[in-house]
């Protein structure tokens, strides 16, 4: 066999319609990939060292070089040290998964991010890296794309990060397109044309944390199961309710339920006064419905824009610029994972 040394690799983000947090007992969730992109350059080079080094670049703002597990910083933002901290720990399990035989002493590893998506913002940046490392590192080893392989691999490694998820994120950013997702029936397509529809993401600009928000709903849970209980009834009406939506591309209906959906989460103590005055800025005209996307707290919201009136849209952007938010349009990605290059060596490796 060969090992491609130079391949690239970039996963789409994701914006969750409905199902945050319920998803984690067990109810459906639909997701869809965005056409916000992040990407993995991954390059193997010789080296006269006896040791791997793995160097990192990137365009969020940082770059790092890591020797005998010694992680040296070029910008020392603890955000940034988590990523290489847990790029370390990625890398170090793919490298265990194939027995070590990817690497040796004689090359070093040098990894390009470069990443559309924000940060801690709930688009599904963290399973978009996963996703993008493990497909370019698997590439470059098997010289295929196998998405199913890709898909369940990724949530193996984003499990070494956050023990806690769900693997919706690495299953739609490895698959793309729109799906659902439950931890019974795992992750599977749902064929709606959203080609048209016109969602707008709006960064809050407040750092959440999703471990932290997922307790919360779990306080909530043990210490009133039977409101719990309610609200899970509620989000399942809304669920289903939102299959028809979406088949019908009837926009009135599903923002009316995205609406909903957030007003659930708010009593669920996930939204806050800066994110409320969003959601009013939002109502007041110029879409259907607004809602968080992803844990809460903080991070990004999503809205279904009616642009039927652009005056309306218009008056919209301009309030949210008034408010020094950044925001952008998104469209469904139905390609998810993919490579975008494939350059070989001749250099040969051993099997699993």
């Amino acid at each position: 066999m060969v090992l491609l040394n130079n391949v690239t690799s970039t996963s789409p983000g994701k914006a969750i319609l409905f199902g945050e947090h319920f998803v984690v007992y067990g109810y459906s969730s639909l997701i869809f990939a965005i056409d916000k992109r992040l990407g993995i350059k991954l390059e193997y080079e010789n080296s006269d060292g006896n040791s791997t080094k793995i160097r990192v670049s990137s365009n969020l703002g940082f770059s790092a070089e890591i020797s005998d597990s010694k992680i040296t910083m070029t910008n020392n933002v603890q955000l940034f040290v988590d990523i290489v901290e847990n790029l370390h720990k990625i890398i170090n399990y793919l490298i265990g998964s194939t027995n070590g035989s990817i690497v040796n002493g004689n090359q070093n590893m040098n990894i390009s991010i470069h990443s559309e998506i924000p940060i801690g913002g709930g688009l599904g940046s963290s399973s978009a890296f996963c996703v993008a490392l493990t497909g370019a590192f698997y590439y470059s080893f098997y010289n295929n794309l196998n998405k199913k392989f890709i898909c369940d691999k990724s949530i193996e490694v984003e499990k070494v990060i956050n023990n806690n998820t769900s693997g919706v994120d690495c299953s739609i950013c490895t698959y793309g397109g729109l799906g659902i997702y439950s931890r019974s029936h795992g992750f599977n397509r749902f064929r709606a044309d959203m080609r048209d529809f016109p969602f707008l993401v709006i960064d809050t600009g407040i750092p959440h944390n999703t471990f932290e928000m997922v307790n919360k709903v779990k306080r909530i849970k043990e210490n009133d199961g039977e409101f719990f209980s309610d609200l899970c009834k509620q989000y399942e009406s809304i669920f289903s309710f939102s299959l028809k939506s979406l088949e019908t591309k009837n926009l009135d209906s599903l923002g009316m339920l995205m609406d909903e959906n957030h007003s659930i989460l708010k009593k669920l103590s996930l939204s806050n006064p800066a994110i409320e005055k969003i959601i009013k800025v939002c109502r007041s005209g110029g879409t259907f419905g607004t809602k968080i996307t992803g844990s809460g707290g903080g991070g990004c919201l999503l809205s279904l824009v009616d642009i039927k009136d652009q005056s309306l849209v218009n008056g919209l952007l301009k309030k949210l610029d008034e408010l020094k938010l950044n925001y952008f349009f998104v469209n469904p990605d139905d390609d998810g994972v993919r490579i975008e290059n494939k350059t070989t060596t001749s250099n040969s490796f051993k099997t699993i």
